[in-house]
C-alpha cells in the first residue's frame, strides 16, 4: 500500500504536538528514554509497511505499531513538559486490538506471504522451502505454473510482481504467484507467449498437500499441453 510507512511517522507527530503548546519544564532523561522508544518502533513499522503481505494484514500490523508509537510519543511529550496527564490507555488498547487483527487475519485466507528469494531459485532451494510452502497452501490457495521455455532468469524476473518466488527446474521453470488468481497466471502466461515461445505449459489452484505430488501433476498436465 503506497503511503503506508508515512503512517507510524505521523502518529509519531502526533504524539509530539504538546511540545508545540506548552514550555519542556520536565524531566528531560524521562523524556528522551520514550522518545529513543518511539522513533525505534516508527522505523519498525514503517519497514513493515514495506514487507510482502496481504494488505489488510500489513495495514493491521503497521496500525498497531502506528499506535504504540503514538503511546510512546505522547508518555515523552508529557515527561517534557512536567507530567501533563494524557488518557494513556486508549493508544495501547487500540493497537493491540489492531495486533489482534492482524494476526486473525494472518492465520486465515490472508495468510502472510513468503519473502521473495534474491532471484530464481534452483531444485535444492524449492526442497527447503518446501514444508514453508505447504503450510502456506492450506491457510491460503497459492497459484502455480509450470513452463518450459528458452527465457533466461532475469528476464523471467522481470516479468514476475512483487512476492513471486521462481525456480529452475531441470527441464522448466516453478513459479509460485503469491496473493494471485488464476486469471493473474493466464495473463502472464499470455504475455510469456507473446515474447517466447512456449514448449510446455500448466497452472493449478494448490490448496495443500504434497509440493511434490503438485510438481508431478503439473509436469504430467504440461507433456499433455505441449
Amino acid at each position: 500500500m503506497r503511503g503506508l510507512f508515512l503512517l507510524p511517522w505521523a502518529f509519531f507527530l502526533l504524539g509530539l504536538l504538546p511540545l508545540a503548546l506548552l514550555a519542556p519544564e520536565g524531566n528531560l532523561e524521562e523524556g528522551l528514554g520514550f522518545l529513543l522508544a518511539a522513533l525505534l518502533l516508527a522505523g519498525a513499522a514503517s519497514l513493515f509497511s514495506r514487507f510482502p503481505l496481504a494488505p489488510r494484514v500489513q495495514f493491521a500490523l503497521v496500525l498497531a505499531l502506528a499506535l504504540w508509537t503514538l503511546d510512546l510519543a505522547l508518555r515523552a511529550a508529557s515527561a517534557f513538559v512536567g507530567g501533563v496527564p494524557f488518557p494513556g490507555y486508549v493508544a495501547p488498547i487500540l493497537g493491540s486490538l489492531a495486533l489482534l487483527a492482524a494476526f486473525l487475519l494472518g492465520t486465515g485466507e490472508e495468510a502472510p506471504l513468503l519473502p521473495p528469494s534474491q532471484g530464481i531459485g534452483g531444485p535444492e532451494e524449492l526442497k527447503r522451502m518446501a514444508g514453508a510452502l505447504e503450510g502456506l497452501a492450506l491457510r491460503r490457495p497459492l497459484v502455480l505454473v509450470y513452463l518450459e521455455a528458452p527465457i533466461g532468469p532475469e528476464r523471467l524476473l522481470s516479468e514476475l510482481r512483487r512476492g513471486d518466488l521462481a525456480f529452475r527446474l531441470e527441464e522448466g521453470y516453478l513459479l509460485v504467484l503469491q496473493g494471485s488468481r488464476p486469471e493473474d497466471a493466464a495473463g502472464l502466461l499470455r504475455r510469456l507467449r507473446e515474447r517466447f515461445p512456449l514448449s510446455a505449459q500448466a497452472v493449478e489452484r494448490w490448496q495443500g498437500g504434497s509440493l511434490e505430488g503438485v510438481l508431478a501433476r503439473l509436469k504430467a498436465e504440461a507433456i499433455l499441453s505441449g
